[in-house]
């Protein structure tokens, strides 16, 4: 199970923090945070009899914790960090690669940008879950919307950030399509 579990922290973890800060507008550290605590989650998850095994789709259930954690009610968030449980000796000696901004593109930081341009949580959540691969299926499980709820937030999302990065291609000389 321990070696399970590094493969998956160590796979996911940059894929949730990119994937808050896409969904949510979050900065790096807050996304990081949100992250880190969704992981402690299945850490704990993990050593219940069975619990890991339910879990269908690890990858949206990790992004769907994480997204509760960056979304808590203000003053609720932990000024501590929370007990491991035996969770820091299993990544003490694990390194997980971390997102570098300095490392993105220049593309990567416009799509970003633009992502941050649509003002709607959930169709933003729901563009983040399609970059991720997610079919609609498990978007509208994670998000508790139905399926056609999930395509009409991605076309509206859609539309912003066609209308985001025509205007910017325009800003910088091109020509918008």
């Amino acid at each position: 199970m321990r070696n399970r579990f590094l493969d998956f922290y160590a796979e996911q973890y940059p894929q949730v923090v990119r994937f808050v800060m896409c969904a949510r507008r979050a900065t790096l550290e807050a996304a990081e945070d949100a992250a880190q605590e969704a992981f402690i989650e299945a850490w704990h998850t993990a050593h219940k009899t069975g619990a890991w095994e339910r879990i269908g789709n690890r990858e949206a259930w990790i992004r769907t914790i994480a997204l509760r954690r960056h979304d808590r009610p203000g003053g609720t968030r932990r000024r501590e960090p929370p007990a491991l449980s035996g969770l820091e000796g299993l990544l003490a000696d694990h390194s997980c690669p971390q997102p570098d901004p300095a490392d993105l593109a220049t593309g990567t930081m416009r799509v970003l940008e633009a992502l941050h341009a649509i003002h709607d949580d959930q169709a933003r959540a729901v563009m983040a879950f399609t970059l991720d691969g997610h079919p609609d299926s498990v978007i509208a499980a994670h998000l508790d919307v139905d399926p056609q709820k999930v395509r009409n937030l991605r076309t509206k999302a859609r539309t912003v950030l066609r209308r985001h990065l025509a205007s910017s291609r325009t800003q910088e000389g091109g020509t918008a399509r």
